[in-house]
Formats: structure tokens, C-alpha cells, sequence
């Protein structure tokens, strides 16, 4: 019984699947990625460190708007790996899987477009949400190395429910923006 354990466990090259190195998080380009660019917002954020042109730029309505569609557009195409699961196309998801991981790290830039700070009251919730659904797709599943069960549902629980309750403080956030002008 040990030796049919000991023999399905092994891989194709006869090494013990289970004695194999685990892969460092930072052999994974987009987590070294979202990693750089969540330390330099976060640098940037807390010394209080903004830069003149563009926040000039970010003054002006039509680019907030235009920054403000281009950030929709991007949070759209992140959901659409949960949609495609969702109507249980799980190989098409599976495809986009690695675009999607790369696209998330690179969330700090979009943000970073739209707004240099995290702002006040509910944007900075909004903010505070958003940068909770970068950080658990960072430190998702393959980074962490935690393979239980639980964890893995705790962890999509976590990031589909943040990315959920973005989608409303987005549309509060579009409606407050558009009443108020």
C-alpha cells in the first residue's frame, strides 16, 4: 500500500513529485511586477508625493472621464475570467488565466492614472476594495503554496466578493461623479 502511494506520487521522470523545490514567488514575473508597483503607490501614497502634471491632468473632466471609461474597460475584461467560469467554459478560462494574472498586477497603473491618492470617505473605500482584490490576486493560490481546499475557496470567497462589491462602489462612484458636476 506505501509502494502504490510512493510510485502514483512520482512524476513522469521518476522524481517524488513531493520532495521537488517549490517554485519562489518571485520566479512569477507578474508578482514581481504587481509587487514593484504596489510599493511604488504605496511610497507614493504615504509620503504624500504627487506629481504636478499629472495631477494638472487628472483636473481636468474629460480626462477623468476618459481615465475613468479605460478603468472600467480594464476591471470589465478581469471579470471576464469569472464569467467564463461562471457558465462553466472552465478551459476557456483556464486560457485567459495568465493574462488575467498579468493584467492584475498591473492594476497600481490604472489606478494610478486615474487617481494619485486613495481619496476620502467612500472613494477611499472604493480604493481600499480595490487594492484588496490586487493583493489577493497577487498572493493567490500558486504564490502562497497553500494547496488545502480551504484555503482555496477562502481566497476566490474573498477575491470574487471584493471584486463584487467593487462593481457597486464603481457605480455609486459613476453616479456621485455624474450628479454632482
Amino acid at each position: 500500500m506505501v509502494l502504490n502511494k510512493l510510485i502514483t506520487r512520482q512524476g513522469q521522470n521518476g522524481v517524488d513529485s513531493a520532495c521537488k523545490p517549490a517554485k519562489s514567488a518571485f520566479s512569477k514575473g507578474y508578482f514581481c511586477l504587481g509587487l514593484l508597483l504596489v510599493t511604488a503607490f504605496t511610497v507614493q501614497e504615504l509620503g504624500n508625493l504627487t506629481w504636478s502634471w499629472l495631477a494638472e491632468l487628472q483636473s481636468n473632466d474629460v480626462y477623468k472621464q476618459l481615465s475613468g471609461f479605460v478603468l472600467v474597460a480594464y476591471l470589465a475584461r478581469q471579470w471576464r475570467c469569472s464569467l467564463l467560469r461562471n457558465r462553466g467554459l472552465m478551459q476557456q478560462a483556464a486560457k485567459l488565466l495568465n493574462r488575467h494574472k498579468l493584467l492584475g498586477a498591473m492594476a497600481p497603473v490604472f489606478f494610478y492614472a486615474h487617481a494619485q491618492h486613495t481619496g476620502y470617505a467612500y472613494t477611499q473605500i472604493l480604493s481600499l476594495a480595490y487594492f484588496g482584490i490586487f493583493l489577493t490576486g497577487l498572493c493567490n493560490v500558486e504564490i502562497t503554496g497553500i494547496r488545502k481546499d480551504w484555503f482555496r475557496k477562502l481566497w476566490i470567497t474573498v477575491h470574487v466578493g471584493l471584486s463584487t462589491m467593487l462593481v457597486f462602489l464603481l457605480a455609486y462612484h459613476i453616479y456621485i461623479s455624474y450628479a454632482y458636476q
